[in-house]
């Protein structure tokens, strides 16, 4: 079992002598071994002969590191965890009668929730509901540390490491996801354009005035660039004729008359 111990030195004893008790700290005096009462913040002087004892307690929010699990998924996938957990000590009495340790008992108490709750969830689940499932072990795990007199703040999966191969596994599903997402959006805009097309035809073919207007705006655009040169063409207009093909009509039009003649 990795074990780190947090706030190493967090307790002291005095059986003698001045006995200050920072702000931070609360103190447990016992005499002839029976807890009396918790000392606030203060000095107080122990003598020899009063078999009295002092254990010095350091309340102030703390958190446990519960590193480097191999847990199961509910679909069969290794994963590993870090998971940190925020507490403070609300009773002091209970927090060193109640338990051996109170650190201890606490990170025993993380790791079995966890390894129940990562055990019914599939991995995809750890990954997108990461706050629930934060949630759901705060819930489950705050009664059990009130029984030793501790409070949690916090309790949060903190690193979700994959081995390789998943990780490899899920960087392609997430790549071939977008792909798809990628081809279907361009899909519904190729669909959207056209049935504006659509839309467009079928005015044009109620009001033909909208494509004449449409060709003046067109042509107003165009022309509004400098040394565009634009020709419109007039209904029941003769087009214009080159020179060899003028020739050849004249000539018609005066044989024409001359047989007429």
């Amino acid at each position: 079992m990795a074990f780190n111990y947090w706030n190493y030195g967090a307790q002291r004893e005095h059986t003698c002598g001045v006995v200050t008790i920072y702000q931070y700290e609360r103190g447990l005096l016992y005499r002839q071994g029976v807890f009396e009462r918790v000392l606030e913040a203060g000095r107080y002087r122990l003598w020899p002969w009063a078999k009295q004892r002092i254990v010095i307690v350091d309340v102030r929010r703390a958190n446990a590191q519960i590193v480097n699990q191999k847990l199961l998924t509910a679909d069969q996938i290794t994963v590993t965890l870090n998971i940190v957990a925020d507490y403070e000590i609300m009773d002091v009495a209970a927090a060193l009668h109640n338990v051996t340790d109170f650190r201890i008992q606490l990170y025993e108490d993380v790791q079995l929730v966890v390894r129940n709750v990562v055990g019914s969830v599939a991995m995809d689940e750890l990954l997108e509901k990461r706050v629930e499932i934060n949630a759901g072990l705060l819930e489950s795990i705050q009664p059990l540390a009130q029984g030793y007199g501790l409070h949690l703040l916090t309790v949060g999966i903190k690193d979700v490491i994959l081995a390789p191969k998943v990780r490899d596994l899920l960087l392609k599903e997430i790549e071939a996801r977008r792909v798809a997402q990628a081809m279907l959006i361009g899909a519904r805009e190729e669909v959207a354009t056209l049935r504006a097309l659509s839309n467009a035809a079928r005015l044009a073919a109620e009001h033909p005035q909208l494509l004449r207007l449409r060709e003046l705006d067109t042509v107003r655009a165009f022309a509004q660039t400098p040394g565009n040169t634009v020709v419109m063409g007039v209904e029941g207009a003769v087009p214009l004729r080159g020179n060899g093909q003028g020739q050849s009509a004249r000539r018609v039009d005066t044989e024409t008359n001359e047989q007429e003649e």
